[in-house]
């Protein structure tokens, strides 16, 4: 449906200034003068002026975002004059935006009423029927805009629609041959009417309609592609097949059309066929790219999901890839081909190409903040922390309000030692936090993380503690903490109760039950840490070299030297483990 937002001109709000204030019409609640040369008694003259004041006054209110002060502004202006059916107007819109429908409808009558000559009124209160439902009402509306306005193209449309969207479909059939009469049998009413028609399951009479459309304009190929469609709607598959390939005939570079020809390929069956003609249209570069986005979007959906046959999603997104790179060819100024490239990579698993075509995308897409999103969190999935903080650095120029960029930069240096540089991000990107508790609580963790890093330890405690005041049950911020106590040797009843509540959060973790293992340990509870660090094993930490050269601690506490030594060999090729650790293996004893 048509709404203000869509009909509103300029010379409407000039209307509205020029009726407020009085205009030429006494309708407006001015006073005739009964003095020489029309001059208006003062007090006539005085109203007019409060009138104008007021009204504009509340247009302002209303244009600076102040709807409240706008309406009490137009209420006054219609106490001074009680026909000024401007200020009804303005109230009935903005009734409408606080959801006072009634209200609103109420406005707009009377406006309506007071002045028959101004066509957005009407506009208005039929748009106002429709959102409540009153549809017999706005088609009454509909047909007395036509009765009075017999040249305005737009409200046929409306008052066909309306018909049909109360089941009056022959109602709307006839309003559609009187445009047809009034205008001729334009592309748009054919357009129209075809969709309306289909949309109602009126198969006939649509064929009907694309026939006449056909024998008018022989040479457009888009209506025998509509009534291809329409034979693939009714089950008429070989007619719809005919159909296509005669408009492909008379317009064989109309890709669209190709498209359709592909949806139809799919719908028989006869996979092979729509790809083949979906890659001639993805390598055309005059059809529009968004249109191509929107088909890839849907084989991403479709190849998320396990096919009917054997091989047949992995098809899917073997074949995606191809429309992307025939779309990649045609499009090479555009990051919107690197964009959904990287999705599909990102979903795939392949993580480190995904980041090389979000990058692409970044030379053409500079000001898309959610690429740049993607480019930073990829940056640290893969560890490539150096580029990480020149593209946050890249990033915050670009959107220097944005805190989670400046969390992101913090997490790099962090990550290359430069610890206290990533303190000061940090700072800086929480204080641009407004109203997100979760999001100040991550700054304050990170916080907690760099200072610790730092060897500030008072300031991570401090930083951690602030963070759970905001967030007590997040269960990574738990963990950290209690790990970097742990390692310290420090408040271990209060790191072990944090613990315990991270593994209630978020069980079978490998590292939050690691974390636990060694709170134990530090506390002198072996058996207990043995339990844990099993878990921890077993939930996928044997790969993880922390957690192997833990366990190795664990069991030489235990009196298991060889087991001990066994785990401790078994971590050092994984990574991730201690500085000590040589000297472990090479002494054969355990050092803190």
């Amino acid at each position: 449906m048509n709404t203000m937002n869509t009909r509103a001109l300029c010379s409407l709000v000039l209307l509205l200034l020029l009726n407020a204030c009085g205009g030429s019409k006494p309708a407006l609640g001015t006073v005739a003068s009964d003095e020489p040369g029309g001059r208006p008694p003062a007090e006539a003259s005085d109203r007019r002026a409060e009138v104008m004041r007021l009204f504009m006054e509340a247009t302002q209110a209303r244009l600076s975002g102040h709807p409240a002060k706008s309406m009490e502004l137009y209420q006054q202006c219609l106490k001074v004059d009680p026909q000024n059916h401007a200020a009804l107007f303005e109230l009935a819109k903005l009734y409408h935006q606080s959801e006072n429908t009634a209200q609103a409808i109420e406005m707009a009558k009377r406006a309506t009423a007071l002045d028959k000559e101004i066509i957005w009124y009407r506009f208005l209160l039929a748009d106002l029927y429709q959102h409540v439902g009153r549809t017999d009402d706005a088609i009454a509306v509909y047909r007395g805009l036509l009765a009075q306005w017999p040249e305005r193209y737009e409200v046929y449309f409306d008052l066909a629609n309306t018909l049909a969207y109360t089941n009056k479909v022959d109602d709307a059939i006839k309003v559609y041959a009187d445009m047809e009469k009034r205008f001729g049998l334009t592309e748009e009413i054919i357009m129209q009417e075809f969709g309306m028609l289909a949309g109602n399951n009126q198969f006939v009479q649509a064929e009907a309609l694309v026939k006449r459309a056909i024998e008018a304009h022989p040479g457009e190929a888009s209506y025998q592609g509509l009534l291809a469609e329409l034979y693939d709607q009714r089950g008429e598959h070989a007619l719809a097949l005919t159909q296509y390939l005669k408009a492909l005939d008379l317009d064989p570079g109309n890709s669209m059309l190709r498209v359709a020809l592909a949806e139809h390929y799919y719908g028989t069956g006869k996979v092979d066929l729509a790809f083949s003609e979906l890659e001639q249209a993805f390598q055309d570069p005059e059809m529009d790219i968004d249109a191509k986005m929107q088909l890839l979007i849907g084989f991403f959906e479709m190849s998320n999901h396990e096919g009917e046959k054997p091989g047949e999603k992995e098809s899917l997104i073997e074949r995606s890839y191809q429309l992307i790179d025939a779309l990649e060819k045609a499009h090479p100024e555009s990051g919107k081909p690197h964009a959904i490239h990287g999705d599909f990579l990102m979903r795939d698993g392949d993580h480190a190409a995904a980041l090389t075509e979000f990058r692409k995308a970044l030379q053409h897409e500079k000001d898309r903040f959610p690429i740049w999103m993607q480019v930073l969190q990829l940056g640290l999935q893969v560890g490539d922390h150096a580029a990480m903080v020149k593209e946050a650095e890249e990033a915050i120029s670009i959107f220097p309000s944005a805190p989670e960029l400046y969390l992101y930069h913090a997490i790099a240096l962090g990550q290359l030692e430069r610890h206290d540089e990533a303190i000061e991000t940090l700072i800086l990107g929480r204080d641009l936090v407004v109203d997100n508790a979760p999001l100040t609580a991550q700054f304050w963790t990170s916080l907690g993380d760099a200072h610790n890093q730092a060897k500030q330890f008072p300031e991570s405690d401090r930083a951690f503690d602030k963070a759970l005041q905001l967030d007590p049950d997040n269960p990574t911020t738990l963990n950290n903490y209690a790990y970097y106590l742990s390692v310290r040797g420090e408040q271990l009843d209060k790191a072990a109760t944090m613990s315990a509540r991270s593994n209630e959060l978020a069980p079978g973790q490998p590292s939050f039950q690691d974390t636990y293992a060694w709170v134990l340990f530090r506390a002198g509870k072996f058996e207990e840490a043995r339990t844990w660090i099993e878990k921890a094993l077993a939930s996928g930490g044997d790969d993880q070299g922390v957690i192997v050269e833990h366990y190795g601690d664990i069991l030489f506490k235990l009196g298991d030297t060889q087991a001990a030594m066994d785990q401790w060999k078994r971590a050092l090729p994984l990574g991730d483990t201690s500085d000590t650790l040589g000297r472990k293996i090479n002494e054969g004893i355990w050092v803190e």
